[in-house]
């Protein structure tokens, strides 16, 4: 009995996110630069050929992270209040797999940036210089009409906030210092609420 089309494409839609999960993780772990597609498709289970099937190369599986990225944010915005979504961002991006199961894409991005192992100068960099102002802008807006942050410049706030998290991602890029550093997000978001 053949396969229906349909079935066929969520089990490719299934090893894609195999895929994906996989090479997140052990980005994490290894970094990028230490992270082989042989590696990914032990790892994974696969097969080094049907790796490639989905993905011409470690670069382009890196970049297919972005997808990841987008589904934190919009579940972010969606949240009920701008404070919570801001929260949820923040404690995704700082958070560490082995408190939790989930890996946080936009850290392990990060971490291959500041290490040098990937270019800046690419248009699918999710770590724009206008990120902060865009994504963190419009939620302190939100916040501002919900009578949770004080008036001011949303986008400057969105900006100044979006450097705050860039910093504590540097510091817990370091070496050793994964496990020991702990960002207080509420302690930061005091500044801005009224």
């Amino acid at each position: 009995m053949a396969i229906s089309e349909e079935k066929s494409r969520q089990i490719q839609d299934e090893r894609r996110r195999q895929i994906l999960d996989t090479a997140l993780l052990l980005f994490d772990e290894q970094g990028y630069s230490n992270t082989k597609i042989s590696d990914i498709s032990e790892k994974a289970g696969i097969s080094k050929g049907l790796v490639y099937r989905y993905f011409r190369s470690k670069e382009e599986i890196f970049f297919a992270l972005q997808d990841k990225i987008d589904v934190c944010l919009d579940e972010c915005f969606s949240m009920p209040s701008a404070l919570e979504g801001i929260r949820l961002f923040s404690l995704r991006l700082l958070s560490y797999p082995y408190y939790n199961e989930y890996v946080p894409p936009l850290r392990v991005y990060f971490s291959a940036l500041v290490r040098g192992e990937v270019s800046l100068d690419t248009e699918e960099n999710p770590i724009r210089e206008d990120f902060g102002r865009e994504y963190f802008g419009s939620l302190f807006k939100r916040g501002q009409e919900e009578g949770v942050f004080k008036e001011g410049d949303s986008q400057l706030f969105g900006d100044i906030y979006w450097k705050y998290l860039l910093g504590c991602l540097a510091t817990m890029c370091q070496p050793g210092k994964q496990k020991e550093s702990h960002p207080d997000v509420d302690e930061a978001l005091e500044l801005f609420r009224k």
